[in-house]
């Protein structure tokens, strides 16, 4: 094995030029594979990461209409189906929001952005950071607190052509309010856009005096969230006299979401596997070619006494080497791709990527690499092993 090794090094160190434009088909199918999945299994540990921070034991409350037309006043959810819901027995407690998008003036420069009223008998920080949210800068609003308001962070940074800053004024509906707190990325616009206040505020601004636009519902520990969401639709059906809303739980979400990335994930890796298939017809094709050029060293060899499986396994392990190299660079470059996508979405204010080493995929791709160079490399050489030496001689 240590002579199959040293005649398959000097015959890639021989053919440079070859061999590097062969490894490099290889490393951009492994590359392909690596940063496609690489970056689907960190949308995934992300959207994981957000649903985490939501919580199990919770469920979200919004009018059916949401996202897809305008909400008419009739199907807000209102105080009213708050205390239905806090009626039940197995609710712990209950945040409320009202939210609408509106000018929102800094200086003379105005943007139409969200703005979200913050149920008044709440502490916001306790909200928010239950949630995982934390600020960048300032302080959270006093429970009860009005005439201040918390902004997204590119509301602070990008939005406006003037960065805004704890202390400044932004002005809505003619009304100025003190901004105290700027939160910490989330990685996505409709977060990072938008700005929370009081909901007594929100109300004047949005000119609705009992109207929701979504409503969480946190239940005790060990309650079956499946059930007790049952038992709120239930409820809210009967006093609403309507079902006009919808009912989300986190977990079930999430497990459709994983579903749909599952497919999202083979769908990628098929497309990238195409490369590396591509890869390995380009070692095939060197192979051939290497095949041809070395009759004469194949002939020698076989009259001082190599056989045709030594022959055979001169040249597989030389395109195992082939793919090996690509597979150990096409990882190393993979990673570097994937993470660099992380950054740039990140930088463009998407989701963030929560992209990790995935020791799993580095070593599928490289054994996989390994695998393809010598399969593709096995038909040269078995045609290499099946020469004869008087015939490779006369050459």
């Amino acid at each position: 094995m240590k002579e199959y090794f040293n005649f398959a090094l000097q015959s890639i160190r021989h053919r440079q030029l070859r061999s590097w434009l062969t490894i490099i088909g290889v490393v951009i199918g492994i590359a392909a594979i690596v940063a496609l999945v690489s970056v689907s299994q960190g949308l995934e540990n992300a959207i994981e990461e957000q649903f985490k921070n939501l919580g199990s034991n919770k469920i979200y409350i919004v009018p059916q209409s949401v996202g897809l037309i305008q909400v008419l006043d009739s199907d807000l959810l209102t105080e009213d189906d708050v205390d239905t819901i806090d009626s039940l027995a197995e609710v712990e407690s209950i945040n409320s929001y009202l939210y609408e998008k509106t000018d929102v003036f800094f200086g003379k420069e105005d943007q139409f952005i969200g703005v979200s009223g913050l149920e008044s008998d709440v502490d916001p920080k306790e909200v928010f950071e239950g949630q995982g949210i934390e600020l960048e800068d300032g302080r959270w609003a006093n429970k009860g607190e009005r005439g201040v308001i918390v902004i997204g962070n590119q509301v602070a940074h990008d939005l406006y052509d003037k960065e805004v800053v704890v202390n400044s004024k932004l002005e809505i509906d003619d009304e100025k309010y003190k901004v105290v707190g700027i939160m910490n990325p989330l990685g996505n616009e409709e977060d990072d856009t938008n700005t929370f206040l009081h909901m007594d505020d929100a109300r004047s601004i949005h000119d609705t005096e009992i109207g929701l636009t979504f409503i969480e519902v946190v239940f005790q520990d060990d309650i079956n969230v499946a059930a007790a969401a049952d038992k709120v639709q239930k409820a809210l059906e009967r006093d609403r006299d309507n079902d006009n809303f919808e009912i989300f739980i986190p977990e079930q979400i999430l497990e459709q979401l994983g579903n749909i990335l599952n497919i999202f994930q083979v769908i990628l890796g098929g497309i990238a596997g195409i490369s590396l298939i591509v890869g390995g017809i380009g070692i095939m094709n060197s192979m051939f070619t290497n095949v041809l050029e070395r009759k004469k060293e194949i002939g020698i060899l076989k009259a001082v006494g190599a056989g045709p499986s030594d022959i055979r396994n001169i040249f597989i392990v030389e395109a195992g080497l082939i793919g090996l190299g690509g597979g150990l660079i096409g990882v190393v470059v993979g990673q570097l791709i994937a993470f660099s996508i992380g950054e740039l979405a990140l930088a463009a204010g998407f989701l963030y990527l929560d992209i990790q080493v995935e020791w799993p995929i580095i070593i599928f791709g490289v054994a996989f690499a390994f695998v393809v160079g010598m399969v593709s490399g096995y038909l040269p050489a078995r045609d290499a092993a099946k020469l004869l030496p008087v015939e490779a001689l006369r050459e």
